[in-house]
């Protein structure tokens, strides 16, 4: 799948040209426009994430070919294809130096450039970077999930690798407030309602930048704006911006439906948040056994206890006896942090970078390999049988 834009000032050709992407069913993001290539330089954002662009070249001037290869100049990573009417050599040679690297006839030969397309598609295939995708999920309301996710994003934004936090929650999505006092331009839902407008510029213009690595998709301020989520859009989003970002974050919040399972289903991890309570221990069983009969491998997925007191009533050894799965990270209990990096909108890490809730945060993603958890306690029998045992 690739971005393709298609600049063409006659509707009919735009039309065949449309058809013949199309029937190649390999579902790539088409765009058009009758702009000319001189007021395209004059806006290189439109050309932001384009992978291939096709000008319709049957009435070419000699300041398009001038046009073409400032344009190659700018972007010599994007193919470029052009479409004339019985191209002559000297056409063909002037393209080229112009930065043109196919040429087809008019009328298409709509074998030929669905076969051109394929090269250009395989070669950004070979060269695009997948960024990793993770997932943070609560088991039970007030776990602290969205604290967790936002500062995992962040904290891996410190370390160089740019960060894209997704709020998916459905409830109220408010993950951006946690590491930022700014107010997000626009938020998923916005995105969602205008789904056909997404390309990288609108996209671009929609998330909250908090840091030169670090930006920030805000969720739907209320449940009556996420019914405007569907699975398809954040597939689409997905798709858009995977290759953008080395690390993309997802805050699910505790719904598990069709807009979750779209993103649970594109990550490499997922970490189930928790507290070690019994209301959260029996929500977190619970939470495993759907994680089950969606699929999940069990190195999948990784539980994060918060809020972590090693005097607490249950020891750690009882929780993992119970449900059969180890802990993956513990994030200590630190009331007066983490509340003052909530309440100013500041990450823990920048806030007291020296706490222990911000070296839990910090080790967070390299997780621990599943172990066989112990089997046989008290809380053990109380639970039943572990959901998950050794893949």
């Amino acid at each position: 799948m690739i971005d393709i834009l298609v600049i063409s000032s006659d509707p009919q050709h735009v039309t065949e040209i449309e058809k013949t992407v199309v029937a190649d069913d390999a579902h790539h993001r088409l765009r058009t426009t009758s702009t000319g290539l001189a007021a395209i330089l004059n806006h290189p954002q439109a050309l932001a994430q384009t992978d291939l662009l096709i000008f319709d070249g049957t009435s070419m001037t000699p300041e398009d070919l001038d046009s073409l290869g400032a344009i190659a100049a700018l972007r010599s990573d994007m193919a470029c294809m052009l479409i004339a009417p019985a191209p002559s050599a000297d056409l063909l040679m002037r393209a080229m130096r112009a930065g043109v690297r196919d040429v087809q006839p008019w009328p298409i030969e709509p074998d030929g450039m669905r076969q051109a397309i394929r090269r250009v598609a395989q070669k950004v295939a070979g060269s695009r970077r997948e960024g990793q995708v993770v997932s943070f999920v609560s088991c039970k309301g007030g776990s602290g999930t969205s604290f967790v996710a936002a500062n995992v994003a962040y904290d891996a934004s410190l370390a160089g690798r740019r960060t894209l936090l997704f709020d998916l929650n459905q409830q109220f999505g408010e993950a951006a407030f946690l590491v930022s006092e700014q107010t997000p331009p626009a938020t998923l839902a916005d995105i969602c309602t205008q789904i056909e407008r997404l390309d990288a510029a609108f996209f671009d213009a929609c998330v909250l930048r908090v840091s030169k690595d670090f930006d920030v998709l805000a969720g739907a301020p209320d449940p009556a704006k996420a019914k405007e989520i569907k699975p398809e859009h954040v597939q689409r989003i997905l798709n858009l911006v995977r290759h953008q970002y080395d690390l993309i974050v997802f805050d699910v919040g505790q719904s598990i439906g069709g807009v979750s399972i779209a993103a649970l289903d594109q990550s490499s991890t997922i970490f189930a948040v928790l507290q070690l309570t019994l209301p959260y221990l029996r929500n977190g069983r619970r939470m495993l056994e759907i994680f089950r009969s969606l699929g999940y491998r069990n190195d999948k997925i990784r539980v994060v206890i918060n809020r972590y007191d090693k005097k607490g009533p249950i020891g750690l050894t009882a929780w993992q006896e119970a449900l059969g799965v180890p802990v993956a990270g513990l994030i200590p209990e630190d009331a007066v942090t983490v509340a003052d990096s909530i309440n100013q909108g500041i990450p823990v890490q920048r806030l007291a970078k020296a706490s222990a809730v911000a070296r839990s945060i910090e080790q967070l993603l390299g997780g621990a390999s599943p172990q066989a958890a112990p089997r046989g306690s008290i809380l053990g029998k109380f639970f039943g049988k572990p959901v998950l045992s050794k893949a």
